[in-house]
């Protein structure tokens, strides 16, 4: 039987959390990552957000569930659930919870939340069914979950050369080589009913970065990211590219924003599935 206890220390986040990185995680707020789900989230609820990041996301699903809800933010990153707690605190929320917790293993008591949330989480993950079934098991009877995953083979891109093509192939083989799955977003119905969830309700919607201060973020986050974070060195250590490849890719988003007519979009696949 596999020691899930291990599994978390075996994987490696693809995005890992360089400065650039935790920036634009820090940049995502409940009322776009969450509108799917945030109708069903009401006071008294008590929420669990596995995969919280730095919390902004955690933060806003707090205030939402106020007076009386609460919520409970884990990450395996120190690092990160440090700066989730500072940022509660610097902004005076109460009925929120970080702690540094296994998704496979939390070492919570079953049917303990009323709902579980996760945004872009099970991508990165060897065994994304295993974690939603540690999710169905903490739910209570009725809970929810509800689970946001992108899908990068459904993106488009304009213009498009041979660099961001590299960058796409890479990008895909790193996630793979850690585990990962970057076409999460078309698997998470299949993911959600082999965990348990009868039926889960599907939609989807899209980030989309056409305006010029979208394609200045976008564009400008990857050109930095492909050469700072983890993802570059990963690629490099893996065989995947070499580091001229790597600031030929970077350049490559730099041209692409400033490019007339630049446009990126790609899909989010959404799961809401409850325990029977």
């Amino acid at each position: 039987m596999t020691d899930y206890r291990s599994v978390i220390k075996q994987e490696k986040y693809t995005h890992g959390h360089h400065e650039s990185v935790v920036a634009a995680h820090s940049a995502r707020r409940a009322i776009e990552t969450a509108a799917f789900v945030l109708p069903e989230l009401k006071s008294p609820m008590r929420l669990l957000d596995f995969g919280c990041g730095p919390g902004t996301i955690t933060i806003d699903l707090a205030e939402h569930l106020l007076p009386n809800g609460s919520v409970l933010g884990i990450d395996n990153s120190k690092k990160v659930i440090t700066q989730a707690r500072n940022l509660a605190a610097e902004l005076g929320i109460e009925n929120i919870e970080f702690e540094v917790r296994n998704i496979y293993e939390t070492g919570y008591s079953s049917a303990s939340f009323d709902a579980v949330y996760g945004h872009q989480v099970l991508q990165h993950l060897s065994d994304p069914v295993k974690a939603l079934k540690e999710a169905w098991r903490v739910l209570k009877s009725g809970g929810i979950c509800g689970v946001r995953e992108v899908d990068w083979g459904a993106s488009a891109v304009f213009p498009s050369d041979q660099r961001l093509c590299k960058f796409f192939d890479v990008y895909n083989k790193v996630a793979k080589r850690n585990g990962g799955d970057a076409f999460a977003g078309r698997r998470l119905k299949h993911w959600f009913i082999n965990a348990g969830f009868i039926d889960p309700t599907i939609t989807t919607s899209t980030w989309t970065f056409a305006e010029q201060n979208a394609l200045k973020w976008w564009g400008g986050q990857w050109a930095d990211r492909i050469l700072n974070s983890e993802i570059g060195e990963q690629a490099i250590e893996y065989g995947f590219a070499n580091q001229q490849e790597l600031k030929e890719i970077s350049q490559g988003w730099l041209d692409w924003l400033e490019a007339e007519g630049a446009f990126f979009a790609f899909i989010q696949v959404e799961a809401i599935g409850m325990k029977l």
